[in-house]
């Protein structure tokens, strides 16, 4: 609220207008909750007054919370009698036009129908309040589509278009696609544009990015189990009780896998199980054409397509050197000799992504109409 709600806008509209279009909203249920009049309106603006924007999409997700024993929370008279008396007494004349005591009364026992997490039966700890927190993270991530952040994209449109539609067969024997390329070339940007894509098409969905010979371990199934949506699987801390979990897991979900980065085979076997959901979608990226001496690479490759990446075009090239070198597509350099050391530049960058987003920053940062920096820059495409 204090980041989006500006100095001297009426907050009451924009709290209003927030509860009326949330995808998600958490109701912390405590005696206390039912008696604030600002928390049953929020509620009741919630379940009851979408906005035509809110209307395209679906319901919003209510995750109930029971901070106190249900009993104590969910007295539907006793609601309806202190909001047609003792509640109204500490509101204005102007308030009390919109309180509904037996709609209200009937909106929380609504919410009480709902797939509750309750505080009460989770393991004694200190960490309690932490765990409850977590439980509410991970059940709100599932309805809420997440989009991972790209580079400005120049080039990769017609690549998307095609893996999608790859993605779209409806092919019992078909996987996945598995994205190979030289360093550079854009693997991780089309495997992120597919990610964004495609994620909120899927109730379980996750992206794992990996690092050169990173060995995989708890950190990464369990990051993979907590995006799919996979709870209550912290407390079995036995040998090999992750990657089991993960296999039972997705083993009857349709599930949108995205592997980024992948060099070894020890990667593949430890992190992705070996059999998914009907529906399901895996798309993997790596150097590498293919990992022979992986367990999973031997049974799972007969079901994904490969998929070699192209160079970017002359002219989705230079978009992008010139994005990376802050000069506008429209201008047009002063002398032929800039001219023909811009086309040199890029043509030597050879369409890979990585190479001219590097060069294009070099060139900005060194500015690209000195005299003494385009000198340079002809000694070094000689």
């Amino acid at each position: 609220d204090e980041r989006s709600i500006e100095l001297g806008c009426d907050w009451r509209a924009e709290l209003g207008h927030a509860a009326a279009n949330s995808a998600v909203v958490v109701v912390v249920l405590t005696k206390e909750y039912t008696q604030r009049p600002w928390c049953m309106l929020e509620l009741d603006l919630a379940l009851h007054s979408r906005s035509f924007a809110a209307q395209q999409q679906q319901q919003p997700l209510i995750i109930p919370v029971f901070y106190d024993e249900p009993e104590k929370v969910v007295q539907f008279d006793e609601i309806v009698k202190y909001w047609t008396g003792p509640g109204l007494q500490h509101l204005a004349a102007t308030q009390q036009d919109w309180v509904d005591p037996s709609g209200w009364a009937t909106n929380i026992r609504a919410v009480e129908g709902k797939e509750a997490i309750w505080r009460n039966k989770l393991a004694d700890s200190k960490n309690k309040d932490y765990k409850l927190a977590r439980h509410v993270v991970v059940r709100a991530v599932r309805a809420v589509p997440v989009q991972v952040h790209t580079d400005p994209v120049y080039g990769f449109e017609q690549q998307e278009a095609e893996l999608v539609a790859e993605l779209a067969v409806p092919d019992p024997d078909r996987l996945g696609l598995w994205l190979h390329g030289m360093g550079g070339c854009g693997k991780t940007t089309l495997a992120q544009m597919l990610f964004n894509r495609l994620a909120s098409h899927y109730q379980h969905s996750a992206l794992i990015e990996l690092q050169h010979d990173e060995r995989v371990g708890s950190q990464h199934l369990t990051s993979l189990l907590e995006q799919l949506g996979a709870t209550g699987f912290q407390e079995d801390r036995s040998r090999g009780a992750l990657p089991r979990t993960a296999q039972d897991y997705v083993c009857d979900k349709a599930v949108f896998v995205v592997v980024d980065n992948v060099w070894t085979r020890n990667q593949l076997d430890q992190l992705l199980p070996r059999s998914f959901g009907p529906g399901s979608r895996v798309v993997i990226t790596s150097r590498f054409s293919d990992l022979p001496h992986s367990k999973w690479w031997r049974q799972v490759q007969p079901q994904l397509k490969q998929y070699a990446m192209a160079q970017l075009s002359h002219a989705a090239a230079m978009q992008l050197f010139r994005h990376a070198a802050n000069l506008d597509m429209g201008l047009h350099l002063p002398s032929q000799q800039l001219r023909d050391t811009e086309q040199k530049v890029v043509t030597a960058c050879k369409g890979l992504p990585l190479a001219l987003q590097v060069v294009g920053g070099a060139v900005c940062a060194n500015n690209w109409n000195a005299v003494a920096n385009l000198s340079r820059w002809q000694d070094a495409l000689a």
